[in-house]
């Protein structure tokens, strides 16, 4: 699922109209890979401003309108009892906004100090004037301090609204020198003036007005609201990729860029300043397409005689239920993600099984992993691959085209299922729902509580592009897959080898695979494993019974929040689980105990250096993590 956002907004000028479009016109063409849910308006549509503006701007099929007029709420309380009359109106703001999912909400000209509770409950992304701990308060005032104290730079900044005002952690920001070039004369100007006496001083009231230092203060806040937008777009777009990341709320919120922490934000100063001097409106790529772990950038598309070129940037995100990125970040995940499947690509070419993966990406360069190993940091999440054609799905009345999917794919595409091999049974397999023992060729009645080891391994279908995951018979993969008979029988075979190279690495490491799936491109008829191989999100691996996979985090939501997995589950049986079905859903899911969290993120770096042979993360023993984590949850159940 892509990152999602709402934006507050007063609308009674033409700049957050203007901002607005921008950034719709950024998220419809895909420069900014974010949902826009909501747009809430403190104007109604009928009083003076701008907010009658909104409905044309906006898709109301993606992005909802919520007026909730300031002026008609309560004016009496307004008038007697100002921090009383903001509590109420924004508790009602929260109950408008409950019933959406979403990852920040972006403050446009919103001309209301917002309310403790909004703060500690959202995050809320705040454009102000200046510079990380510069002065507060409006433009005006800011550029005031900034004379008065003979500032060398100013700037504009990102930072997380908190109950005291203009003073959250700042999450981005842009800075531009004020002195020198064509401000010199105009400092000068103003300190000649006030070498005059104590009267040619600046008044708080006369300070834009005065000959003194209009033309200073103008000068500056043309160069100050240069940065504004470039600096919102900007920290959208890395918010949206997660390269960007907040952990956690308001005052105690953690920012990481790209892996990175930042307490004192993350610099934009360099990029926006490049990108102003080229004229470059976007990154020269061709496309971004947002998944719920990873973003896969392509900067040269496939053609009918030849796949094209891209690159996985994974995130720290996971995903349970078919729901897209929950709200936690498990930090690391992303490079244990790439490092293992990396590693894993290159054991099946050693196999001579073909596959889509041309390396690692490293400081800006494609290396191999057993090159990599040799390099004394950690290799960046990313990895580079080749690709092929993926058209839209579409859906009509709950059925999906597939006809019309490969038709339009053409001879090179994405096989649109993933493939499931099975070599047990554990708690929690799906298989236990749809097949009893028998039907296995096992001698039992009923599904014990612990794994049961098949007599063979199994290969099983799911779709790959609905709106979930759906368990298929073969008959009907044969034919969503595009495949002749003997090719799909070939899928299957390279899907069985894939299993058995991947549990014999799993045992060097004490570990053992339940079950895997893999996904394939075909290319001229000629089948290649893509996507990502052997790893938590996509592997069950277990030792010595205890699940050291995201089936840890699956549970935990299952035992402690079941309301929300009941009404997915609801929700996704109701609507055949078409794309979009989560927007459906009034419950967002709940964020994990900081604890927990964490043991699952060091969980993942664990079983990585136990896979790999190598000390890649700085974590403790795999067995003692799972014996914390299965504690962990008796202590959350009891």
């Amino acid at each position: 699922m892509s990152y999602r956002f709402g934006i507050f907004g007063s609308f009674g000028g033409e700049s957050g109209i203007k901002l607005v479009e921008e950034i719709i016109s950024r998220t419809k063409d895909g420069s900014i890979a974010a949902d826009l849910l909501f747009i809430l308006s403190s104007r109604a549509a009928d009083e003076d401003g701008n907010a009658h503006r909104l409905t044309e701007l906006v898709d109301p099929e993606t992005t909802t309108i919520i007026t909730h007029s300031a002026r008609r709420f309560m004016p009496q309380l307004f008038k007697a009892d100002r921090a009383r009359w903001r509590t109420l109106y924004h508790h009602e703001i929260i109950n408008l906004i409950s019933d959406y999912s979403f990852d920040s909400i972006l403050l446009v000209g919103y001309m209301f100090f917002t309310s403790d509770e909004l703060c500690r409950r959202y995050n809320l992304l705040n454009l102000h004037p200046a510079v990380p701990g510069g002065p507060k308060g409006s433009w005006q005032e800011v550029i005031r301090q900034l004379i008065e104290s003979e500032a060398e730079s100013a700037g504009a900044q990102i930072h997380l609204a908190t109950p005291e005002w203009d003073a959250g952690p700042t999450l981005s920001y842009a800075t531009i020198p004020i002195k020198g070039g064509e401000f010199a004369p105009l400092w000068e100007e103003v300190r000649e003036r006030l070498a005059e006496g104590p009267s040619a001083k600046i008044n708080r009231d006369q300070y834009t007005t005065s000959r003194l230092a209009a033309r200073l203060t103008a000068v500056i806040r043309q160069a100050e609201a240069a940065l504004e937008l470039p600096l919102l777009i900007e920290t959208l777009r890395l918010l949206a990729r997660g390269d960007l990341r907040i952990e956690g709320t308001g005052e105690s919120a953690r920012f990481i860029a790209f892996g990175e922490e930042m307490p004192g934000g993350y610099s934009l100063t360099e990029k926006i300043n490049s990108s102003a001097g080229s004229g470059e409106k976007d990154p020269p790529q061709t496309a971004q397409i947002s998944g719920s772990v990873k973003q896969i950038i392509v900067d040269r598309p496939a053609s009918q005689h030849a796949p094209g070129t891209g690159l996985f940037r994974f995130s720290d995100c996971y995903s349970v239920f078919d729901w897209g990125a929950m709200p936690d970040r498990l930090p690391d995940k992303g490079k244990v993600l790439a490092l293992m499947s990396a590693y894993n690509f290159e054991l099946l070419e050693r196999a001579g099984i073909a596959t889509h993966y041309r390396g690692l990406v490293v400081n800006r360069r494609i290396v191999r992993y057993a090159d990599a190993a040799d390099l004394p940091a950690q290799p960046a999440a990313e990895m580079a691959i080749a690709v092929v054609a993926k058209p839209p799905l579409h859906c009509s009345d709950g059925r999906y085209g597939y006809h019309r999917y490969l038709r339009e794919a053409g001879k090179n595409y994405l096989v649109p299922l993933e493939v499931v091999y099975r070599s047990s049974v554990p708690p929690g397999s799906s298989l236990r729902r749809r097949r009893t023992p028998a039907d296995l060729g096992l001698e039992m009645r009923e599904w014990p509580h612990q794994e049961i080891a098949l007599p063979e391994p199994m290969v099983e279908f799911f779709t790959k592009l609905e709106g979930s995951d759906r368990f298929v018979e073969d008959e009907e993969a044969l034919l969503i897959s595009g495949l002749s008979g003997p090719l799909f029988l070939r899928m299957t075979e390279i899907t069985l080898e894939v299993g058995r190279i991947l549990a014999a690495q799993a045992e060097k490491g004490g570990l053992s695979i339940a079950d895997g799936k893999l996904e394939f491109i075909c290319f001229n008829g000629r089948l290649l494993v893509c996507d990502v191989i052997g790893t938590p999100d996509e592997n069950r691996f277990q030792l010595d019974g205890l699940p050291a996979n995201k089936e840890v985090l699956r549970r935990y939501h299952l035992e402690n929040d079941p309301l929300w997995v009941e009404e997915v589950m609801r929700i996704k049986r109701s609507t055949g689980g078409v794309t979009g079905w989560q927007k459906r859903c009034a419950r967002a899911p709940a964020a994990l105990p900081s604890k927990f969290r964490d043991l699952c993120a060091e969980t993942y770096c664990a079983l990585a250096n136990s896979y790999l042979g190598r000390e890649w993360f700085a974590a403790r023993d795999l067995d003692g993590l799972l014996h914390e984590i299965s504690k962990f949850r008796g202590e959350e159940t009891a």
